[in-house]
């Protein structure tokens, strides 16, 4: 994959699926509230019936999860074998688990420290008993906030799962979010993009096809998503409407979600080029289309504006984002019992596409469509939702220098909060400072103010049409999540 691609701080990857070595967990890392993964208890086969009673206790109750009452069983088999060298390092893990289960990390990160030394002072680095010592202080230590262990032990960890469980063991790509989190938190962006594609090829290598391997691709293409690269996002998203249609088939409405990422996609394609496309568009408006085909029309036009492949890569994008749209409308219309608040969404995102193209009178047009469906659907927090105040569909990014300073990280991870109207063709007038957060990245305020003039919105609608907006507060992010919708 080409080098050089610009990335933003952001990631979500591959989460959702489990070995059997591991159970869930509930752990507050991720502000967002992810789940995620701990270790399962390793099994210790005593043949001390005294002991086995008391693994048996700990188990009984981690699996009820009554984790204050698991800490006196983990406790006793932690103490009394501590010198069995085959159950000791495992018994001591297991208590560490216990006690990050409930929140004690300082003890958990002593005692599984102690279990990794017990466990190499054996010589055999590729112990699978290691294995869930080192995934929990990987998770430990990202909560502690010290990334470059929590690296070091995922990458560890993910080393011996290979060498013991085989190239395509999916075991190692549990930890894979925390894992790129953590890569980028260092500023390690292309470690972390080559940690992505490792494990695009595990997954597809472990799953072949079907809804897993699909849902692992819409992991990964939210992933890209989130490093702004839409040219690799749209082929992971073609990929998942491949794999569904030939599960579901072609009319299937589980597929209009993945239309909708598609198109969405292929809009972030023309996303650094708006502009220039803004101008091939409005030049195409302004020619007679009489005894002349289109397609000859557009490429004419084009040609008039830089160099034509660059072009007509930009314009099929922009044609590609269209029929996705179109394409999810017809399997809507289709159904059955047409779901009318689901077809308004789709006219919304019709509509949103051309207010991004600047084409006010079309997207007015779809928007009608969409506000007369939500209404007949009776979808008010819908409609509330999609036409209740204006909604952001691009902001132009801050083009920020590439760092490792940890300090100028976080302000990069920054806001600034404007005050602004936004008129009925949805652009934003009047615009001015609020506040910054974190404080230092008021340094950014003159260009933050410039750069929030280009936001594109869906302006707000109601029965009288587009309206404007007033004194509307927005907040510019140096790192921009999604688009909505």
């Amino acid at each position: 994959m080409a080098r050089g691609r610009i990335f933003s701080l952001y990631a979500i990857l591959l989460g959702r699926y489990v070995v059997p070595a591991l159970v869930s967990m509930a752990v507050s890392v991720f502000a967002w509230g992810q789940e995620h993964r701990l270790p399962a208890l390793a099994p210790l086969l005593l043949s001390d019936a005294k002991l086995a009673g008391t693994q048996q206790v700990l188990e009984r109750e981690m699996a009820s999860g009554n984790y204050a009452a698991a800490v006196q069983p983990a406790q006793e088999l932690a103490r009394r074998l501590e010198a069995d060298r085959q159950f000791g390092p495992v018994a001591r893990t297991n208590l560490a688990l216990v006690q990050l289960r409930l929140g004690d990390n300082d003890s958990a990160v002593t005692n599984l420290n102690l279990a990794v030394e017990q466990l190499k002072m054996s010589g055999n680095f590729r112990d699978p008993r290691l294995i869930p010592a080192l995934y929990a202080l990987g998770v430990s230590y990202y909560q502690a906030e010290n990334y470059p262990l929590a690296i070091e032990h995922f990458e560890q960890a993910n080393f011996v799962v290979r060498t013991d469980r085989g190239l395509e063991s999916l075991e190692q790509t549990a930890y894979d979010e925390l894992l790129l989190e953590s890569l980028l938190k260092v500023g390690r962006v292309e470690s972390a993009v080559d940690r992505l594609e490792s494990g695009l090829n595990i997954h597809r290598q472990a799953l072949k096809s079907g809804p897993e391997l699909e849902q692992a691709l819409a992991n990964a293409a939210h992933w890209y998503r989130r490093l702004d690269s839409p040219y690799q996002e749209s082929l992971l998203h073609e990929e998942r409407l491949d794999i569904m249609m030939a599960e579901r088939g072609e009319e299937h409405p589980d597929l209009v979600p993945i239309y909708y990422d598609l198109a969405s996609s292929y809009s972030r394609r023309m996303h650094s080029d708006l502009d220039k496309l803004r101008d091939i568009k409005t030049a195409e408006r302004n020619v007679s289309y009489s005894f002349v085909r289109t397609d000859q029309v557009r490429r004419a036009i084009s040609s008039d504006f830089g160099d034509g492949a660059d072009n007509r890569s930009l314009l099929d994008a922009e044609w590609k984002a269209v029929r996705a749209l179109k394409i999810a409308l017809r399997i809507q219309e289709e159904q059955p019992t047409p779901d009318k608040a689901a077809m308004g969404e789709s006219y919304a995102r019709l509509g949103d596409h051309y207010q991004l193209l600047g084409d006010t009178r079309k997207a007015r047009r779809y928007y009608q469509r969409a506000y007369d469906f939500l209404q007949e659907a009776g979808a008010e927090q819908r409609l509330a939702e999609t036409f209740g105040k204006p909604v952001p569909l691009y902001q132009k990014p801050m083009k920020l220098p590439a760092t490792t300073d940890p300090e100028l990280l976080q302000v990069y991870r920054g806001e600034i909060e404007l005050v602004m109207d936004v008129n009925t063709r949805g652009q934003p007038r009047n615009v001015e400072f609020l506040e910054a957060r974190p404080g230092r990245a008021e340094e950014f305020k003159d260009k933050v103010l410039r750069n929030s003039k280009d936001t594109i919105f869906r302006p707000r609608y109601s029965d009288k049409g587009t309206e404007k907006t007033e004194e509307m507060k927005f907040i510019y992010r140096f790192q921009p999540g999604p688009e909505t919708p």
